[in-house]
């Protein structure tokens, strides 16, 4: 029985709600945070179900209240964090000359900044407990760019960024801080990504398209396992090594993964 308390962030759909069922097996004490109450409660009922504990906190993670209330709601209720899934994030696809300042601005902050702001609220209570992890949700849009996803790949590798600076701050603490870099996985982060998540036969063809249950296996693995930067598919990580070593190569190749008019 694992009876850590893991708060999970965007935890209403696609990768948050997987890794909550997934944790739940295992017996896990959950914070469930998103924005929609209805499906946090009934995910909250799938965790009983399945075995674990859950708290359902509705939170929009881009207001600083919102994220202080998360930790302190779970530490009231656990007494304790072991683990922050820094999962909510949002996506625009299209060029940027479209895309408004009020929409750049919004991605910037969910994708980065609340990510800042969640693992600055809860390492206090890690360095207290001299043990934690903090897992910071980044794509593999943050390490290798693709086109019309300009904002959406300034955020994540903002995340890769800030997660290596913050685990390096925290040698020696107990403290672990991984970047979790996923390739496609079906989810309600774009138009595309949301029609194979609602399983619609018109949803255009992904490459690498992973299922929810796999992807969070693989959290549940880095849980257990800290790693500084994990990616998957595994298959996936020559691409990073591509695109760092023969950036020409990577330009003519990422035409295949951005969006497709």
């Amino acid at each position: 029985m694992d009876t850590r308390v893991v708060i999970i962030t965007g935890a209403s759909s696609g990768i948050g709600a997987a890794v909550a069922r997934r944790l739940a097996k295992d017996g896990c004490r959950l914070t469930l945070a998103a924005r929609r109450t209805d499906r946090l409660e009934q995910l909250a009922q799938e965790v009983r179900t399945l075995g674990g504990e859950a708290l359902v906190v509705p939170a929009d993670v881009s207001h600083l209240a919102d994220i202080e209330r998360i930790v302190d709601a779970s530490l009231e209720r656990w007494g304790r964090v072991d683990v922050l899934f820094n999962n909510a994030g949002v996506g625009l696809d299209d060029e940027l000359s479209v895309i408004s300042a009020e929409a750049i601005h919004t991605e910037l902050m969910i994708n980065l900044e609340a990510v800042i702001l969640s693992a600055r609220q809860v390492l206090p209570i890690m360095l207290k407990q001299k043990s934690g992890h903090i897992i910071n949700t980044s794509s593999m849009a943050g390490l290798v760019a693709v086109p019309k996803t300009s904002i959406y790949c300034a955020s994540k590798s903002g995340v890769v960024g800030f997660s290596d600076a913050l685990r390096r701050e925290l040698r020696g603490s107990g403290v672990h801080v991984s970047a979790f870099c996923p390739g496609f996985t079906p989810s309600e982060i774009s138009e595309r990504m949301k029609a194979h998540y609602e399983g619609r036969p018109d949803a255009a063809k992904v490459p690498g398209l992973m299922p929810n249950t796999y992807v969070a296996d693989q959290v549940r693995w880095l849980i257990n396992h800290p790693r500084r930067i994990f990616v998957i598919p595994k298959t996936w990580r020559v691409l990073v090594l591509l695109a760092y070593f023969f950036p020409w190569l990577a330009d003519m190749l990422v035409t295949k993964f951005g969006p497709q008019e």
